[in-house]
C-alpha cells in the first residue's frame, strides 16, 4: 500500500510522467519523408554526385508514438527526387496512402557529374502509390505515367492535383480509387502560353479553387467546376500576378483568405541573399484583381514552409550555404527555421533558430501545433552518411518560441519533403 501511495504522489508531482516522457514528441499518427539518394546537396550548386551507386531512393514512414528499434520506422524504394519541389508528395489525412511523384530518374551508374545537375538529370514521368496503412512496413504498389518532369503533387480527399512541364499535360487531375488506382484521369485546361509551364500548385481548403506558381514566376487562381460533385474543368480566375523574382512553393492559410508564397530570390541552392515570403490576397470572383498584401523578408536558400493548424504561425526552413561542397567555406553551416506571427494575412517576424544540417528543405506542424518535424538532407559525415527528420516543441501564444528537441529519426541519406498523418 505505502507503494501505490508512493507512486501517487510521484505522478501527482510530474516526476514520473517527466521520467517516461519520449524524447521525439510529435502529435500525429504518424509522418512520411522521401530520400533521394541519387545526389548530394553540394549537386545542385557544383553538379558532383558523390552518390553512393548501392544506395536506393526511399520513402521512410514513421509511426507515433516512436520506439526503439525498428517497430516504428519502416522503408520502401519509390524513385523520387528533390529536384521536383517541396510538393513531391501527397498524404490524404486519413492515410493509408502516399503517392509520390518521380521527377528525375536514376543516372546511370557510370554517371559521377554533370555540368548543371538541375538540368541534366535525366526526366521523370511518373506517380508511384505507396501503401502505408502499416507505417512501420511501407509497400510500394505501382505506379504510372502522369507527364514529363512532374514537379508538383497536392491533394483534396481522394482528389490528386498534379502539375507537370510535358504539353498538354500541364495539369493533371486524377480521382483515386480506395486502392490508389486512378478512377478518373483528366488532363485540364492550363489557360497559359505554351512556353510557360506549372511548377506549384495548390488546393483551396474548400476544394473549390486551385493555386499555382508558374516558371515565369507569376501566382493565380482557377476555379473548380464541378457536376454531381465530380470535377468536371477548371477555369483561369482573373490574370495571374508577378510575385518576386523566383516564387515557387505556395499553400493557403487555413481559412483560405490569404496566399502565402516564397520567392527563394535564385535557383535551388544558389541563393545569395534572403528570399521573401510573400501575402497574395486572390479576387475568388475575379471581379477585382489579385493583388500582394504584404511581404517579409525570410532566410538564405528557403526551401519552404508550414502553417500552424490554427493559422497564427508560419514557419520557414532555410539551408544557407549548407549545401556548398564541402571545400568552400560556410558549407555545412547556415540552416535555420524562421518563426512569424500571422494576423489577418500580416507577417511579423519573431526569431531565427539556427541548428546544424545540411539542405534542410521540408518542415510541418503536428496535427495541434504543439511541435515541428523538420527533413535535413544530409550531415556533415564521412561514410555513407544518413538523411535525418529533426524535432521541435512549440510555445503558443502572444510571444510564440521553439526550442529543439533533443533526439531525431535517421533515414535515408537526401531526406527532403515531409507529410503529417494526423
Amino acid at each position: 500500500m505505502k507503494k501505490v501511495v508512493l507512486f501517487a504522489g510521484f505522478a501527482a508531482l510530474g516526476i514520473l510522467s517527466a521520467a517516461a516522457q519520449s524524447p521525439v514528441n510529435f502529435n500525429a499518427r504518424g509522418l512520411v519523408v522521401v530520400s533521394d539518394a541519387d545526389m548530394s546537396a553540394s549537386a545542385l550548386v557544383d553538379g558532383k554526385l558523390l552518390r553512393d551507386n548501392t544506395a536506393k531512393d526511399v520513402l521512410t514512414s514513421i509511426k507515433f508514438p516512436v520506439e526503439r528499434g525498428s517497430k516504428s520506422v519502416g522503408t520502401a524504394l519509390v524513385s523520387n527526387s528533390l529536384l521536383g519541389s517541396a510538393k513531391t508528395i501527397a498524404v490524404p489525412a486519413s492515410g493509408g496512402l502516399a503517392y509520390v511523384l518521380e521527377n528525375r530518374l536514376r543516372p546511370d551508374d557510370g554517371v559521377a557529374e554533370y555540368k548543371d545537375a538541375a538540368a541534366e538529370l535525366p526526366g521523370g514521368e511518373k506517380l508511384f502509390v505507396v501503401d502505408i496503412a502499416n507505417l512501420a512496413a511501407p509497400k510500394a504498389k505501382f505506379g504510372f505515367a502522369v507527364g514529363k518532369y512532374p514537379t508538383s503533387i497536392d491533394i483534396n480527399k481522394n482528389e490528386l492535383i498534379i502539375s507537370t512541364m510535358q504539353s498538354g499535360k500541364e495539369l493533371v487531375f486524377i480521382e483515386s480509387a480506395p486502392d490508389g488506382k486512378p478512377a478518373r484521369f483528366l488532363n485540364l485546361p492550363f489557360g497559359q502560353d505554351s512556353t510557360n509551364k506549372i511548377i506549384d500548385i495548390s488546393w483551396h481548403p474548400s476544394g473549390d479553387f486551385i493555386a499555382f506558381t508558374l516558371k515565369s514566376h507569376e501566382v493565380g487562381l482557377y476555379k473548380v467546376l464541378r457536376e454531381a460533385g465530380k470535377l468536371k474543368n477548371v477555369e483561369l480566375v482573373g490574370k495571374p500576378i508577378k510575385v518576386g523574382t523566383e516564387a515557387t512553393f505556395g499553400k493557403f492559410s487555413p481559412d483560405g483568405k490569404h496566399y502565402f508564397v516564397l520567392d527563394s530570390k535564385a535557383p535551388a541552392g544558389k541563393g545569395t541573399g534572403e528570399g521573401e515570403l510573400f501575402v497574395v490576397d486572390f479576387s475568388m470572383d475575379g471581379a477585382a484583381e489579385h493583388k500582394i498584401a504584404g511581404k517579409a523578408p525570410v532566410g538564405v536558400n528557403t526551401g519552404s514552409f508550414a502553417i500552424s493548424p490554427d493559422g497564427a504561425s508560419i514557419v520557414t526552413v532555410s539551408a544557407g550555404k549548407s549545401g556548398l561542397p564541402w571545400t568552400e567555406a560556410g558549407s555545412a553551416t547556415g540552416s535555420s527555421l524562421s518563426l512569424f506571427k500571422v494576423a489577418n494575412g500580416a507577417l511579423t517576424k519573431v526569431v531565427d533558430y539556427p541548428f546544424e544540417g545540411i539542405y534542410p528543405a521540408s518542415v510541418a506542424f503536428d496535427k495541434d501545433g504543439s511541435n515541428l518535424a523538420v527533413s535535413v538532407y544530409e550531415y556533415q559525415e564521412y561514410g555513407n552518411g544518413t538523411g535525418g527528420v529533426e524535432f521541435w516543441t512549440v510555445t503558443k501564444g502572444d510571444a510564440p518560441a521553439l526550442k529543439k528537441q533533443i533526439a531525431k529519426i535517421s533515414v535515408g541519406k537526401g531526406a527532403h519533403t515531409l507529410r503529417v498523418i494526423p
